[in-house]
């Protein structure tokens, strides 16, 4: 099973339409980005000067926000809270997105940072669920040649917290531009556009 992490900056990107209606037949579980929304959060955060606990639960909010105009752009979309009913959906063959709650338990027990942000939180729900592979799919094209994902995090291509919530992955990890969503109805395999980052290796 796949999990597809689609990046905030993609919330205005004039495929979206087309990248989700592809994604909906593919069984695979959806992570929203936080968009606009958690940008809104951020701005809050600094001018009110709230704590990382108030800021990370809002950003949890502005995930699950984007989710609901995901799944309004595509019918055929079903929505979960919880990683139990994910997979209940994964097993009718329905492709779903997540949509975080900060009162599920096991999401508090996260380190509230903006360390840990919807890359991450995509890591652990992969591995609540069982995936098989984790794509993250960014409006920046890979770089080229080898790079790890320090190099990645450090370029802001993922979040800081990302290579720790992958550590030792059974899942692979890849990188993708927007433009390559077509791509995930097949097998994957690395081009320019598409880069696997960790993980077991491929059968």
């Amino acid at each position: 099973m796949r999990v597809v992490k689609l990046g905030g900056s993609l919330a205005t990107w004039s495929d979206l339409p087309a990248c989700l209606e592809n994604l909906a037949g593919l069984n695979c579980v959806i992570v929203p980005g936080g968009g606009p929304f958690a940008d809104e959060v951020r701005q809050a955060q600094q001018a009110w000067r709230f704590d990382e606990r108030t800021a990370h639960d809002m950003a949890l909010l502005a995930m699950a926000q984007f989710g609901r105009m995901l799944a309004g752009l595509e019918p055929r979309l079903a929505t979960g809270r919880t990683a139990a009913g994910l997979q209940r959906l994964i097993a009718e063959s329905r492709s779903a997105v997540w949509l975080p709650d900060p009162a599920e338990a096991d999401l508090q027990a996260l380190p509230p940072s903006w360390d840990t942000t919807s890359d991450s939180l995509a890591a652990w729900l992969a591995e609540c669920l069982g995936a098989t592979e984790l794509v993250l799919l960014k409006s920046a094209r890979p770089p080229g040649g080898a790079c790890t994902l320090s190099d990645l995090a450090a370029a802001g291509l993922l979040d800081p917290a990302f290579e720790a919530f992958t550590a030792g992955a059974a899942y692979a990890v890849w990188i993708a531009h927007r433009d390559h969503h077509t791509a995930l109805r097949s097998a994957l395999s690395e081009t320019s556009s598409l880069r696997r980052l960790a993980g077991p290796a491929p059968r």
